[in-house]
């Protein structure tokens, strides 16, 4: 029989101890820290270089370039009883051949004693479906060398629409004649007519007033405008036909 080892004992029953006395120890958590300091932004990046504007698209030019109608209208609404003033610019021309031939041009009599122009200007690009506000007119000028020459106006104005800043809105169509037989004769007056044959620039001056009876705002209203474009000379011969 083996002797019992008191010393190993002994030691192993200290382990023992020891290690029941340190798991029973267990510290507490001490007191949370103060928050670090934030750190520095980074330095922002460098901007990238600008790229290459592209090109310019197609305007209208080609549509504005003869020129156009200035319209005034000065009146009082009825609804609200408010004076209004409304300018609008017709600037823009069909292009087509027929159209330019029929709504941008000037003949002149044999001997230059007579002018007749016939103009069309529409308030935006020309659409027969889409786009009805215009106006046109002829004008013929007896005697245009003189100081006071004489003159045949007819006035279109087709669609003109004023709109106002609270949402109404007024329409102005009908046609004029400066003859004053005619049913729809009114006292129109041409002024500051010049026509330089060497440049086709023709401009001049109108104004009339329709009466409170026959417009839509129901009081008298003053219309004046202003004419500056550019016409054409049909210069094709009648007789000759082409075959296309």
């Amino acid at each position: 029989m083996k002797k019992l080892n008191i010393k190993n004992l002994y030691k192993t029953l200290l382990i023992c101890c020891l290690g029941m006395f340190l798991t029973n120890c267990e510290g507490e958590d001490g007191v949370t820290g103060p928050d670090g300091l934030d750190g520095i932004d980074g330095i922002d990046g460098v901007d990238g270089i600008d790229g290459i504007d592209g090109e310019d698209g197609l305007g209208f030019e080609e549509l504005t370039e003869f020129g156009g109608v200035t319209i005034t209208a000065e009146g009082t609404r009825s609804d609200t009883g408010e004076a209004f003033t409304d300018t609008t610019v017709f600037e823009f021309t069909a292009i087509d051949a027929q159209a330019l031939k029929d709504h941008n041009s000037v003949t002149a009599d044999d001997d230059s004693s007579s002018l007749s122009f016939k103009l069309a200007r529409f308030l935006s690009t020309p659409d027969d479906e889409s786009e009805s506000s215009n106006i046109q007119f002829e004008l013929n000028v007896n005697n245009p060398d003189l100081e006071t020459p004489e003159f045949e106006f007819a006035l279109i104005i087709n669609s003109y629409h004023i709109i106002f800043d609270d949402f109404g809105v007024l329409k102005v169509s009908d046609d004029f004649d400066n003859n004053p037989e005619l049913l729809n004769g009114t006292d129109i007056e041409i002024t500051n007519f010049n026509f330089d044959d060497a440049t086709n620039e023709l401009t001049f001056s109108f104004s009339f007033i329709i009466d409170a009876e026959t417009n839509d705002s129901g009081n008298d209203l003053s219309i004046s405008g202003q004419v500056a474009v550019v016409v054409l000379e049909d210069i094709s011969d009648s007789d000759v036909f082409i075959l296309l």
